[in-house]
């Protein structure tokens, strides 16, 4: 980060809890930490991160699913198609952004954590809070990025100018996942936040479960997502008022990224169709559009105006408003359910089928039972499919399984479930050169 941090400040609304986001000022980083407004604007600045354009504001989102089975491109950015077909080139400016923006808002959260050491005026418990935060922010750009890139460089320092010491090698994916659940059981120990448009302890434990599963530890995976819904028991009653803007978020929903007219996203913009004043660079896909009529979130993921499909989740073509959300406790019906499943499918049959029919009984769907089902995989996988479409999930939940090779028909080599490095950092990055990419690029 340079040495002007450029901070973003929330202002309360005098009569709502919402919170306004508006640019207040620019401070020097010396004056960033000298009281408390400005360490509280500063970390703000941190969440900003999460909003830049090839990140939640934008085109991870988009990627999670053009790059499955979920969607397709179907506008005018060739970057897309590129992702849809799975041939990417290390210049690939979705590659190349994704990485960037990620890193960041790595370097942000970096920066403060350096800062805070020195910073007296706050309480242990208050810095401590402010820490847990922001561990939970580094441990989630970093669970992005190892999903999508592999190994790469663990960076805990923040990043002050372009010297060749700040250079790092790629670690190891074991190593990158060891840091991610340091600072999340970190964040569980010390977060005092429960608003969720900032990190919580519900928050990091559900990040938590996630982590778990991808690394293969179902028990422990299936002990978080437990936590997690002995907290929050209860499902929104509608899926709808997840995703309508005006509406409070309920508690099924942890965590998520705000916006607003000043500071929007254009998820809405880039998946209604072109009669609407969209673009549809991002259209939903047979296996969307091909859902049970009678399913209540059809509307929301598969859409329809004259000839073409689109989802509604995201809606505010005007402000680009809509909240992005990152973790809601229905994920943790689905952790469990794959956990209960790794470890002994059949005597976890019945917990199995009664996570799956909490999700389908507020979709109108009926019941699945043992005697209804072909494959209890394929009914958690496919479940899991509909509820998260559109939210940037699929493409991770192939690799996770290992099922990219044989559901999308644009993967055919195993190289192809990791983004290749991009062309960027193997150039600037002394540690990083043309033999440490990614195999098959």
């Amino acid at each position: 980060m340079r040495r002007i941090l450029a901070v973003l400040l929330l202002l309360a609304s005098a009569c709502e809890s919402n919170l306004d986001l508006r640019p207040k000022m620019q401070v020097s980083a010396e004056e960033a930490f000298s009281n408390r407004e400005n360490v509280y604007a500063a970390l703000l600045g941190c969440y900003d991160g999460l909003q830049l354009q090839h990140y939640y504001g934008r085109n991870l989102v988009i990627v999670g699913d053009i790059a499955s089975d979920n969607t397709f491109a179907d506008g005018t950015k060739v970057e897309y198609y590129a992702v849809d077909k799975n041939s990417l080139l290390a210049n690939n400016i979705l590659v190349e952004g994704i990485w960037a923006d990620i890193y960041l808002a790595i370097n942000r959260a970096n920066y403060m954590l350096f800062k805070l050491e020195g910073v007296t005026f706050l309480s242990d418990a208050e810095k401590k809070d402010y820490q847990g935060q922001l561990r939970f922010l580094r441990a989630l750009h970093y669970f992005n990025l190892v999903r999508l890139y592999g190994a790469v460089p663990l960076k805990l320092l923040p990043t002050l100018d372009d010297l060749p010491d700040y250079f790092l090698p790629r670690s190891s994916v074991e190593e990158v996942y060891n840091q991610i659940i340091a600072d999340l059981e970190f964040a569980r120990l010390n977060i005092l936040n429960t608003n969720p448009e900032k990190a919580s302890v519900l928050a990091a434990t559900a990040l938590l479960a996630s982590v778990e599963l991808s690394m293969g530890n179902t028990t422990s995976a299936r002990e978080y997502a437990n936590l997690v819904l002995q907290a929050v028991p209860v499902l929104e009653t509608s899926y709808k008022d997840l995703f309508t803007a005006s509406s409070e978020p309920g508690s099924e929903i942890l965590f998520y990224c705000p916006f607003s007219a000043s500071d929007k996203n254009r998820l809405a913009e880039y998946n209604f169709p072109q009669t609407l004043g969209g673009r549809h660079e991002n259209a939903p896909a047979g296996v969307l559009i091909n859902m049970d009529n009678n399913d209540q979130r059809k509307p929301l993921i598969a859409s329809h105006y004259s000839s073409k499909y689109y989802s509604t989740k995201y809606s505010d073509l005007t402000t680009g408003s809509d909240r992005v959300i990152v973790l809601r406790s229905a994920e943790m019906y689905f952790i469990r359910a794959e956990a209960n499943y790794q470890l002994d499918s059949l005597a976890n049959q019945p917990e199995i089928l009664s996570d799956i029919n909490s999700i389908r009984s507020r979709a109108g769907l009926e019941p699945v039972t043992s005697g209804t089902i072909k494959s209890l995989r394929g009914i958690i996988e496919r479940e899991k499919q509909l509820e998260f479409a559109f939210e940037g999930k699929r493409w991770f939940d192939l690799i996770r399984t290992n099922r990219a090779i044989a559901l999308v028909p644009t993967v055919t080599q195993p190289y192809q479930m990791l983004f290749p490095i991009p062309l960027s950092e193997i150039l600037a990055n002394p540690n990083i050169d043309v033999e440490d990419q990614n195999e098959g690029y």
